[in-house]
């Protein structure tokens, strides 16, 4: 049995969140501050491996303000019951998968209470609620002092009153009809159907601060207490005993000669003078504990080649971390094979496990993580395999790109149209992306895994077609900053840019619609025009050869055709758009929901003078920077220098050595665009890819 979904509500920014937890791992994705932590916080809160308690911060601002509308409502006299409604709850929902042949759901069978034969789902709720008895502990406050606002008043007593009146509640959902509830007292039920772990992001390696040099060998302490256990597997608790006897031989060898010198330093009672103690005796006795041994006083070591051993701290961060992280893994599974009674599901979080991790341990951390889990399932083959679910967050394109793209939730910080009201949406690949192609999808994914591509994480992003705009759009980005304000600049925003080619681009449209990622599309016109020419078996043929725009009957560019492809014309290789026509979008017309395309324009607005590609457009925009032998038009002219220029060369020249020039029109309206907030949810043109309401 496993966590199909989870669902949480109420805290901090996930005010009603859905998410599907993979049979193995799941990773969560997501920029800073978009919830991923508070996701694992709030089953820390409710399984209480920390003991953490909930505060009045840790309700989502929406659900803050009923607890003064539940206040308004207890001094208008309204029934105790309406008053309780109204306060907010913090809950955590899970729907469980079983086999409903299994000939035993262990301590799932409580939370089964339909009486649907081809039922294999439990629904599991956990409140964190007010009950009737507590209101008044609640909501009666003292009266506002003088000068100080009501509310803030009221939400002051509120942090010292809120542990008094609520409790956290468990009960059962029957999945067919959700009238049908079970409560349970006491969070007992829950704790043996779930084990919670956590590998956090601060594991304290670093032992040139406040760290503990020898944090791994501390986990031998904790392997021991679990093999101690009468439940633990019948080898580890004979090691377990087999360490304990060598201590206890130890411990009798100190009592006797040892104990007896240390006799010695103690002074006669009678020295001191005191006539009731002239009759006592003082003797030490050495005991020494297995446990303390382990956690105080052994260390653990790395093996060297001369007979000198290198201590703990002494090993690199990254290589410590992913030990340390191997023997918390191994710690969590032999705790869980050690309980009498094993939970129905096992829950562990890793936090960032990139962290001093370099980039190729990165990206196969996720496949040696459920290669562990086999390995460690493997030491006991008499038994059931290890039911472990992991949800990792993480920070890393290395990490999240290597999983598969049915493994990811995206974590989306929106803001609603309440001021200063921010919550998070959850957007599940596995669901969203269903819309895209098998071949479109592992085309993504091989791109974003080779080129180590971080959309997850960006503010915003640039798409260019070619290594020249990708080399060049830092400077492109400060030129145009200047011309900003600083709330706008792009220089202190989190911009990505990516280089995905004009053929390829329009690949990229329906995952950044799903992303809500503001993009610019960075792309060239590329005009075409028919060409007769003579193949190799003398028979006449026509292509399309590039030429300058005013030549142009097509472009050769799919990422624009496919911009502005008609509905219609949906899967038609026939379908045309002239440069002509593309030369004549307005800006509106060149965007698209959180997208924009940006192609070459007439550098001078109300001219026909358009050049075909990038190299010819900075010509144009820079005439005193190149030599014109002024024999054809401009735009002919600029285009035929294009032709003569080295497009590695030309990029580093403009990048380094010229400092001051100008930026081509139609770049510098993208990027301008670009460096403005996000249209507001409400305001964005429908995105191709339809999703399921999370």
């Amino acid at each position: 049995m496993r966590i199909e979904r989870v669902r949480v509500e109420g805290f901090r920014l996930l005010q009603d969140v859905e998410i599907i937890l993979e049979g193995n791992s799941t990773v969560i994705v997501g920029r800073n501050n978009s919830g991923k932590t508070s996701f694992t916080e709030i089953f820390d809160r409710f399984t209480g491996e920390t003991g953490a308690r909930f505060r009045l911060e840790d309700f989502s601002p929406l659900q803050r303000e009923r607890f003064f509308n539940a206040k308004k409502l207890r001094e208008k006299a309204a029934k105790p019951e309406d008053v309780l409604a109204a306060l907010p709850t913090i809950s955590l929902t899970l729907t469980i998968r079983y086999d409903s042949t299994a000939p035993s759901l262990g301590p799932l069978s409580p939370f089964v209470i339909d009486l649907d034969v081809d039922s294999t789902t439990a629904i599991v709720r956990v409140e964190y609620q007010a009950t009737l008895a507590t209101l008044h502990t609640l909501l009666d406050v003292p009266p506002t002092p003088e000068g100080v606002e009501p509310k803030n008043h009221f939400f002051r007593s509120l942090r010292d009153t809120l542990a008094k009146a609520y409790a956290i509640h468990v009960f059962a959902i029957d999945p067919t009809d959700d009238t049908n509830r079970r409560d349970f007292e006491g969070t007992a039920t829950l704790a043996a159907l779930l084990q919670c772990n956590f590998v956090r992001a601060q594991r304290t390696l670093d032992h040139a601060k406040h760290g503990d040099a020898d944090v791994i060998g501390k986990l031998l302490s904790a392997l021991f207490k679990t093999a101690s256990t009468p439940t633990a597997a019948a080898v580890d608790q004979d090691l377990a005993a087999k360490l304990k006897a060598s201590v206890e031989d130890i411990e009798r060898g100190i009592q006797g000669n040892f104990d007896e010198m240390l006799k010695k330093l103690l002074p006669a009672m009678e020295v001191l003078g005191f006539p009731s103690l002239n009759d006592t005796e003082l003797r030490p006795e050495t005991s020494l504990n297995v446990e303390a041994l382990l956690s105080d006083h052994t260390k653990v070591v790395y093996t060297g080649t001369d007979g000198v051993h290198l201590p703990e701290g002494y090993n690199g961060l990254g290589t410590r971390n992913l030990i340390y992280m191997l023997l918390q893994l191994e710690s969590y599974h032999k705790a869980y094979r050690a309980k009498a009674n094993r939970p129905a599901t096992h829950l562990i979080f890793v936090e960032e496990p990139e962290a001093h991790l370099h980039p190729q341990m990165q990206e196969v951390f996720i496949s040696q993580l459920n290669a562990a889990i086999r390995k460690l399932s493997a030491s006991y083959p008499e038994e059931a395999a290890w039911n472990v679910q992991f949800v990792i967050t993480t920070h890393s394109p290395h990490v999240a790109n290597a999983a598969s793209f049915e493994a990811v939730r995206y974590f989306l910080n929106e803001s609603p149209s309440q001021a200063n009201a921010r919550q998070t949406k959850v957007k599940d690949f596995k669901k969203g992306m269903s819309s895209i192609s098998p071949d479109d999808q592992n085309f993504l994914h091989q791109y974003m895994t080779l080129t180590k591509c971080d959309l997850y994480f960006a503010d915003k992003a640039i798409m260019v077609e070619g290594t020249t705009e990708r080399l060049l759009m830092p400077r492109l980005c400060e030129l145009v900053d200047r011309s900003l304000d600083d709330k706008h600049k792009l220089a202190r925003q989190y911009v990505t840019c990516v280089e995905v080619g004009g053929a390829y681009a329009h690949i990229f449209y329906p995952l950044l619609d799903f992303l809500e990622l503001k993009t610019l599309v960075v792309t060239d016109l590329d005009s075409t025009k028919p060409v007769e020419k003579q193949n190799k078996k003398g028979k006449t043929i026509t292509t399309w050869d590039k030429c300058p725009v005013a030549e142009g009957e097509r472009t050769s560019n799919a990422a624009i055709k496919e911009w502005f492809r008609p509905e219609d014309t949906e899967g038609k290789d026939d379908w045309q758009i002239t440069p002509a026509e593309l030369v004549a979008k307005t800006a509106e017309e060149k965007q698209s929901g959180y997208r924009r395309i940006a192609y070459q324009i007439a550098e001078k607005p109300g001219t026909n003078v358009c050049a075909r590609s990038y190299e010819d457009a900075l010509v144009l925009a820079n005439p005193d920077r190149f030599e014109w032998p002024k024999e054809q038009d401009e735009a002919t002219e600029a285009w035929e220098i294009a032709q003569g220029l080295a497009k590695a060369d030309t990029a580093l020249r403009f990048a380094i050595r010229e400092k001051e020039w100008v930026v081509p029109r139609y770049i510098q309206e993208g990027l301008a665009w670009l460096s403005e907030p996000p249209p507001p949810p409400a305001q964005n043109v429908e995105a191709p890819v339809k999703e399921e309401a999370v």
